[in-house]
């Protein structure tokens, strides 16, 4: 008798957990704002891939933010990007610098929203996460010779 009856609660106890249970666009408790990203706005300058990295964020505009970043190396120009930020995530192509794609005509590179808070943005493979006005980290996971690595860009905001 006890040994059903400690079954029986387990059972209902298991079951209970499904009822609180929430998909991942209800865990997500305020809808996307782009307008929460302002924060992003301006000129960026940090390091990354050995390099300076630059980056500059227009205002949000019909629920999407447009950035173009460049990569410096060495003195010399490396790659463009050309970025659009939305509720869905981050799409980007890259330029050689004499602005040949490296993507296809029609292609992008696509990383995902999964979660966001008023200071950070994640997305599969990509966060954006403000540390103060001034100072933002990007976090970047990429494959280097079979090995998944993150490359971190510290960004300072700069003024024109």
């Amino acid at each position: 008798m006890k040994h059903s009856l400690f079954l029986l609660i387990l059972f209902i106890t298991l079951n209970s957990f499904q009822l609180f249970e929430t998909s991942k666009d209800e865990q997500l408790q305020q809808p996307f704002d782009i307008n929460d990203y302002s924060w992003l706005v301006g000129s960026w300058k940090g390091d990354g891939f050995g390099g300076i990295s630059e980056e500059i964020w227009s205002k949000p505009e019909n629920g999407v933010m447009m950035g173009m970043y460049r990569h410096i190396k060495d003195g010399k120009l490396v790659f463009y990007e050309f970025l659009i930020l939305d509720k869905t995530g981050l799409r980007l192509k890259h330029f050689h610098p004499d602005l040949k794609g490296w993507e296809e005509k029609d292609e992008t590179t696509f990383f995902e929203m999964i979660d966001y808070s008023p200071t950070k943005i994640e997305m599969k493979g990509l966060i954006f996460e403000k540390k103060s006005n001034d100072l933002m980290e990007i976090r970047l996971r990429l494959k280097r010779d079979d090995k998944i690595e993150t490359e971190v860009f510290t960004m300072h905001r700069i003024t024109l």
